[in-house]
């Protein structure tokens, strides 16, 4: 619908330069009758050093990869208090049209995944929130086997927990995020492993419970961040191509860079020292995302044929 709707802001703009101003007049009202992108407000579900990077980013991919110029249409919507796991069943049963959530096997079969990571991998390095007691412990940590005597928290529906699971490792997991820093000061699993991007957010919060960062070890896996859209190929398509777009000319990563919090957390991955612990990520399962889409949303095969080509590239 709002493909269309773009299409018939190109034939208004055409007619009022022939002089059709009511007939114009008339379409343009239509057009801008359109509903916006319905998408969740990034103010209420991440940490306010980066939620306007993904606010920016989809305006960036809707106006770059769009057929019309002009800004985009968002409908911000949610609530305070709503965890990410009821934006995915809002985007399941239809009622935002894009959320960005780390990718899991099941996420990808159950929606379309648009495979460009929005992060450019700051969050697949993990590093260690512990309590400062417990410092000496980490220091004969070598590898994995040696990683497995700690037990590690992480939220209910986080992909984290899963790949942590996977991996041999025992995992305590709390429904809200705020009680995860609580439970590890009173020793109830620990360590956190946080993406460069969060931790310093989350030591600064919870400044008051003697937590601190490792200092020698980072964990790494396979989570890339990527938009979901769940029945629209054109939509998902469109924010690829834009996506593409922007990275192409330089504009993602003047984005990208602007965030202080995201340019902190590249350099501070990308300098050497730390020694890495480096997990196996999910299995895929046997059926892929693009197949489950196309059966469910007829006519969509060459969206997700790009999309999938666009995926093998990366």
């Amino acid at each position: 619908m709002r493909e269309r709707a773009a299409l018939l802001l190109r034939f208004v703009r055409r007619l009022a330069r022939r002089g059709c101003g009511l007939l114009a007049l008339v379409l343009s009202t239509t057009a801008a009758a359109q509903p916006a992108w319905r998408v969740p407000d990034p103010a209420l579900i991440e940490p306010a050093n980066v939620a306007g990077y993904y606010a920016e980013v989809l305006r960036l991919a809707l106006r770059k990869g769009g057929s019309a110029p002009g800004e985009p249409q968002i409908e911000w919507v949610g609530g305070r208090g709503m965890v990410r796991e009821r934006y995915r069943r809002m985007l399941a049963a239809g009622e935002i049209d894009v959320l960005w959530s780390s990718s899991t096997p099941a996420r990808e079969a159950e929606f379309l995944p648009v495979r460009f990571n929005l992060l450019r991998g700051v969050n697949e390095h993990r590093l260690l929130l512990v309590r400062r007691a417990d410092l000496p412990r980490f220091r004969g940590v070598r590898d994995l086997r040696d990683l497995r005597a700690f037990s590690a928290g992480a939220g209910t529906h986080w992909s984290d927990a899963q790949i942590l699971r996977a991996n041999g490792l025992r995992v305590v997991t709390a429904s809200q995020h705020p009680s995860l820093f609580r439970m590890l000061a009173l020793g109830r699993f620990d360590f956190l492993a946080l993406g460069a991007a969060e931790i310093d957010d989350a030591l600064q919060t919870h400044a008051d419970l003697a937590l601190v960062i490792e200092p020698r070890l980072v964990v790494r896996y396979h989570q890339p961040i990527y938009f979901f859209v769940n029945r629209q190929p054109a939509l998902a398509e469109r924010i690829l191509r834009g996506l593409q777009r922007a990275a192409r000319d330089g504009s993602l990563e003047q984005v990208f860079m602007a965030h202080a919090t995201l340019r902190d957390a590249w350099e501070r991955v990308s300098r050497p020292g730390r020694h890495s612990i480096v997990l196996q990520p999910l299995e895929a399962r046997a059926v892929a995302p693009a197949q489950v889409l196309s059966r469910r949303t007829p006519g969509s095969s060459q969206a997700t044929t790009a999309l999938r080509s666009a995926a093998m590239a990366s």
